[in-house]
């Protein structure tokens, strides 16, 4: 379904509408927002980013009710030269290919630390695995990839490796 609302409202009509739907779908429903645009093209450019809003919300998990697009403007920029993001998510991740079970697992870990503010408490019960088991698993990726994600000046490239990998899809599609 598609909203269309003048700029002059652009905040109170999505805002409601998103509710809605949301409502109306038990909690299921999912409104993006793309950014007003100019001109006989504007609504067609909007919509093209509340669906890359959508896209990557679905790669990344994101919740809602209510995506804006220009929230997201990061995302886009991350893939737009995408054999160079591919470049830096083996490189930085390829590693974790070496550990048990594949680099699905540790990426996961890596994904639930970042996402969870680098705590490590939170980290281990959205993963549910006891505080010990999950440092045990970063100490595995500081090992296999070289890159400690407990450092800041190496958690940026590692936490942009691993967004890559989930825009990407990666371990799951190769790249």
């Amino acid at each position: 379904m598609v909203c269309v609302a003048p700029v002059w409202d652009a905040d109170d009509i999505p805002v409601r509408f998103a509710r809605l739907a949301h409502a109306e779908s038990e909690g299921r429903g999912l409104v993006a927002l793309g950014r007003p645009h100019p001109g006989t093209g504007g609504a067609a450019a909007s919509y093209a980013e509340a669906l890359d809003a959508l896209g990557v919300a679905d790669r990344l998990g994101l919740g809602g009710p209510l995506l804006r697009a220009a929230d997201l403007l990061v995302f886009p920029v991350l893939t737009r030269d995408r054999a160079a993001m591919a470049e830096l998510v083996l490189a930085a991740l390829g590693p974790l290919r070496a550990g048990r079970g594949g680099a699905a697992p540790l990426l996961d870990t890596l994904t639930a630390y970042f996402d969870s503010g680098c705590v490590a408490a939170e980290a281990a019960r959205r993963l549910n695995l006891s505080v010990r088991a999950l440092t045990y698993r970063l100490e595995r990726i500081h090992r296999l990839t070289g890159t400690d994600p407990g450092d800041p000046v190496q958690r940026y490239t590692l936490q942009t490796a691993v967004i890559g990998a989930r825009l990407l899809d990666w371990p799951a599609r190769p790249l």
